[in-house]
């Protein structure tokens, strides 16, 4: 396991997030080596960038943080700002695994009202114990919604999805006008690049 921490999405900033193919673990690896590579000296306005790899082997998904929106590059993969986050006010568990759930929706007021709607249909009393937290990004374009969600485990995960514990959000996800779920992840995180805050 990683001991770099999880990116902290409540840092201000703008999100570059973006998932590639890769054709097994070991090209999955030598993919995230080459891009940190490459970003052995980080362009101005880039202060962090995490790289998760899918349990599965298949896919890596890059979360970049960017302090200036003006260096983020305009060709790319969507640019996110955090709208609203769930996590205990007390949170100090450590992530082990990343779950992601991505949807196209038909402009900003639907982004809105999509993310209110899940945060709305979450259990009063609390869910399972292995969640820690959930995080709603909206792309800057109004297009797109993307839930982060951080767990214990994926074995978690995956014993809350059997319990039926996501059985109302999914409801919401195939049910709303508007909205189209694209993709999801299940992901560990792999390596960290965390920009000097004096360079």
């Amino acid at each position: 396991m990683p001991s770099a921490p999880f990116p902290d999405l409540t840092v201000p900033g703008t999100l570059v997030i973006g998932t590639r193919y890769a054709d097994g673990p070991e090209r999955q690896q030598a993919v995230v080596e080459a891009e940190s590579g490459a970003l052995a000296t980080p362009p101005a306005g880039l202060a962090a960038v995490s790289w998760f790899l899918s349990t599965d082997g298949e896919t890596v998904l890059t979360l970049a943080r960017w302090t200036d929106d003006t260096a983020v590059p305009p060709a790319g993969p969507p640019r996110y700002r955090l709208y609203r986050s769930l996590v205990e006010e007390q949170e100090t568990r450590v992530p082990g695994c990343l779950i992601t759930a991505a949807f196209d929706v038909d402009g900003p007021e639907r982004q809105r009202a999509f993310t209110d709607a899940v945060i709305e249909a979450q259990p009063r009393e609390g869910g399972h114990p292995g969640a820690i937290s959930a995080h709603f990004l909206h792309s800057v374009d109004g297009s797109r919604v993307l839930l982060y969600t951080e767990w214990t485990s994926a074995e978690a995960h995956q014993e809350a999805a059997e319990a039926g514990d996501h059985d109302k959000g999914h409801e919401l996800f195939s049910g709303t006008p508007g909205v189209r779920l694209t993709h999801g992840g299940r992901f560990h995180l792999y390596s960290t690049l965390q920009r000097d805050p004096a360079s």
